[in-house]
């Protein structure tokens, strides 16, 4: 043991009197060829992640936050930060500074320490960063394997966690703080015809997995879905089905509020990837002339118009279209003969989705939801009404909600049915 402490003392006098004595130059230079010399020895190498590089928050740095904040709950740790916001659905983990955690990725083990410190100055900022230590024979493993599979990871993690967000537009612009939805409405609970509902969710999932195919053929990776059909039959229903499933924002655009098609184009560059465009009543927004209906839009109308026929078309698949990814645009429409059919189209209107009254097997599903069954010896007199009249799936709704009690349920809404077809039959004779 002596031996040991006389060996350090004799390397901190050496170095002292290096340090005193030999030109700067000089000491510069043995220290150098010291530290490569002693790297010889040193079989692990480190990478640095700092929060920000040269003013932008570095990818990687967020990326590993919710990569190793997803692996804290289940490993042993001194000490975590949790942490829990309006904005994630989830609980999230970090690391406390100065500590360390050991990632394993192929059998390989990813050492990992989390720093932080104050910037030196007049304006003090908290400075974070990680350390990622790894054998040195696997650095070409870790650029080109774990770091993008840290990423791909990552981008998993903040879509399963982040909740759903109404944006809407004000003055030309996105209001800067969107609405959080809690809208429950799900394609397991929405009521629609069964066979549709299962079109329009192999369509959406089928989308959603061909990001690298769309890259193959050449095409922007989105859609777009025409949803049109009589007031009441289940259209914002519907948008707000998709965004769940999805877990898409959505931004709900008014053309009419919209001042030019420059500030059109600008409100598309701003949505988010990922993310639900809604325009709803498209007919009624806007006064576009349908071109091949024959008739002529009245000159004040023409003069009206804020948003021309052409920026909406190259709002739908111009070039300005093919910034950002993975957005789906949605237009709805009580009156799908009144739109022009330029904007109807594939590749603007990928899927129309004609939502009609209700019918039996929509009201089936409606029976299940509100009464919690899906059978009853009434159904075949609601089976025979339904086609006798026009009732959209929300009207029938509401009168399930009236009693929980399914026979009394079933018995009021057969009642509602017949003065309906009763009053239908009156307006017929006369």
């Amino acid at each position: 043991m002596n031996s040991v402490w006389a060996l350090l003392a004799s390397i901190a006098l050496i170095r002292t009197t290096l340090y005193n004595y030999l030109p700067e130059k000089l000491r510069l230079y043995i220290s150098a060829r010291f530290e490569e010399w002693t790297r010889r020895f040193n079989t692990d190498e480190t990478m640095v992640f700092k929060d920000y590089q040269s003013s932008k928050m570095n990818q990687l740095f967020q990326a590993a936050n919710l990569y190793l904040g997803e692996s804290l709950p289940t490993i042993s740790i001194p000490r975590v930060t949790v942490e829990k916001t309006e904005n994630v659905r989830n609980l999230t983990f970090s690391m406390e500074k100065n500590t360390e955690m050991i990632d394993v990725y192929e059998n390989i083990p990813m050492k990992w320490k989390y720093f932080s410190d104050y910037s030196q100055g007049m304006s003090k900022h908290e400075i974070r960063w990680y350390e990622l230590s790894f054998h040195k024979e696997y650095k070409s493993l870790v650029t080109k394997c774990y770091l993008p599979y840290i990423l791909e990871r990552a981008n998993k993690i903040k879509e399963r966690n982040r909740v759903v967000q109404l944006h809407t537009a004000a003055h030309d612009f996105w209001t800067p703080k969107p609405v959080i939805i809690q809208h429950p409405m799900t394609f397991e609970t929405l009521a629609m015809d069964g066979n549709l509902k299962k079109e329009l969710v192999e369509d959406l999932n089928r989308f959603m997995n061909s990001k690298e195919y769309y890259q193959q053929i050449g095409k922007v990776w989105k859609r777009g879905y025409l949803l049109y059909g009589p007031p009441g039959t289940g259209k914002s229903s519907l948008i707000a089905a998709m965004a769940n499933h999805l877990n898409f924002d959505i931004y709900n655009l008014n053309l009419s509020a919209v001042s030019s098609d420059f500030v059109l184009q600008n409100l598309l560059l701003s949505t988010a990837n990922r993310s639900i465009l809604v325009i709803e009543d498209i007919d009624c927004s806007i006064k576009f002339q349908n071109r091949e209906s024959g008739i002529e839009q009245p000159i004040k109308y023409q003069q009206q118009n804020k948003v021309t026929l052409s920026g909406l078309l190259n709002f739908f698949d111009g070039i300005l279209s093919c910034c950002g990814e993975g957005k789906i645009l949605v237009a709805t429409t009580n009156y799908k003969d009144r739109i022009d059919p330029a904007l109807l189209r594939a590749g603007r209107m990928d899927m129309h989705i004609y939502l009609t009254y209700c019918t039996f097997s929509a009201f089936k599903q409606l029976a299940l939801r509100y009464l919690e069954i899906s059978d009853h010896s009434l159904f075949h007199h609601i089976q025979k009404l339904l086609p006798k009249v026009k009732v959209s799936p929300a009207e029938v709704a509401g009168e399930l909600m009236k009693t929980r009690d399914p026979k009394a349920s079933i018995e009021g809404l057969i009642k509602h049915l017949e003065e309906k077809v009763n009053v239908f039959d009156c307006r017929w004779q006369l």
